[in-house]
């Protein structure tokens, strides 16, 4: 068995596709990382401060004109724009005494006093009525997350655009593990698996091994490439992200949405970035095995992908679109690659499904592994004994 393994895996290392789909994605991944970099700054807390301080004195410059143009300083209109004008220059003294803080690495002092521009916007929002649902839960979101940051002392990261290694592995699972990454693993491990037929013809039969044990060395072999790349892009991510930012904090702040209550809480990074590897690897397994018994059944390379992709990509996005897929996708294995929005309760929420959570993930993805592996040791083993039957009769 390890030396077929040890076969397999120089087949995989020779394989010159593979090696330009590994470059390609690292490629990709500097690029991202870069354009996050460099977003993260515009979009800071800084920088949209500086921004409604620069709008909010121009307001306040034309307001001031307008009063002045007014005679009648009794009027209505001229006491509602007087009240306005000076509810805009408090407003103002607050971003710039903020802006001021933030600039002195004063994190604690300041994030206090945005949560506190928060609970007064959420106040405003919450009592009107033709604020959407989804409007007031986003600014809720807002005065919880520096409710929970002012404490830590820290300076607030982007977890949108993130450059923390601890954030850039949330990212990598959320955005490049359920898409680019997936995609990638299936063209290779549609190379692994379907390149075992050759011209119709099943090359395992050609070893001195069985066929059960052709199967578990290359379902070893898949597994083990895709544990290898998986902790590489991981660690890769990691790193690069601690060299532009730092580490990072396991216990930063991160919003989870709640579809049973409705309402958004404040939980820890590592609330989902553990539990989120964990499903997102059990999921990979499963895809190991289901790309295999595709393999085994149309053995030819062009259809295995097809199949593959159209199967696993399909209905890993199809839960998005689909209304008769979202209803049941807390049953289909692939919608656990996506694992961090599920953890963040995003997921169950954009699709209306409560049965979508980690523990149905911990349940489902052991059991389907099992079965599966079981499935094709059943069907090599079937294969086998029929092969031997039919050359005894000739």
């Amino acid at each position: 068995m390890k030396d077929i393994s040890l076969f397999l895996l120089k087949k995989v290392f020779k394989s010159r596709l593979n090696w330009i789909i590994l470059v390609l994605f690292v490629s990709v991944l500097g690029v991202t990382f870069y354009f996050n970099s460099r977003t993260a700054n515009s979009v800071s807390l800084e920088n949209r401060l500086e921004t409604r301080i620069a709008a909010n004195e121009r307001a306040i410059n034309e307001n001031e004109e307008k009063l002045s143009q007014m005679s009648d300083t009794s009027s209505e209109e001229y006491q509602f724009a007087k009240e306005n004008l000076d509810s805009q220059k408090n407003h103002l003294t607050q971003k710039k005494e903020i802006l001021a803080l933030l600039k002195e690495g004063r994190w604690k002092e300041a994030y206090y006093l945005q949560w506190q521009a928060e609970e007064k916007s959420y106040e405003i929002v919450s009592k009107e009525p033709t604020s959407s649902s989804d409007f007031k839960m986003a600014v809720d979101r807002e005065r919880k997350t520096y409710q929970a940051l002012y404490p830590l002392n820290i300076k607030a990261h982007n977890l949108v655009y993130p450059t923390y290694g601890i954030d850039q592995i949330v990212w990598i699972l959320e955005a490049i593990i359920p898409s680019l990454f997936v995609v990638a693993i299936i063209f290779m491990l549609t190379q692994l698996f379907a390149e075992r037929y050759q011209n119709h013809l099943d090359t395992a039969q050609l070893y001195p091994f069985s066929k059960v044990t052709f199967a578990m060395s290359s379902l070893g072999v898949g597994m083990s490439y895709v544990t290898v790349l998986f902790i590489g892009i991981c660690g890769f991510s990691f790193l690069v992200g601690s060299l532009i930012s730092g580490f990072g904090q396991l216990d930063y702040p991160y919003p989870i949405y709640s579809l049973v209550n409705q309402e958004v809480t404040i939980g820890k990074i590592q609330d989902v970035l553990f539990p989120g590897l964990l499903l997102a690897f059990l999921a990979f397994i499963v895809i190991v095995e289901v790309v295999y018994l595709i393999a085994y059944f149309f053995k030819q390379k062009m259809p295995v992908l097809f199949l593959s992709l159209i199967g696993i990509v399909g209905l890993l996005f199809g839960i998005q679109t689909i209304q008769p897929l979202q209803s049941i996708a807390h049953l289909i294995p692939f919608t656990y690659l996506r694992s961090v929005e599920i953890l963040s309760g995003r997921l169950p929420k954009q699709i209306n499904n409560v049965d979508l959570h980690w523990s149905m993930g911990m349940v489902l993805l052991p059991c389907l592994i099992i079965l599966l592996l079981v499935g094709i040791l059943f069907i090599e083993r079937w294969g086998s004994s029929r092969k031997k039957e039919s050359f005894n009769r000739s």
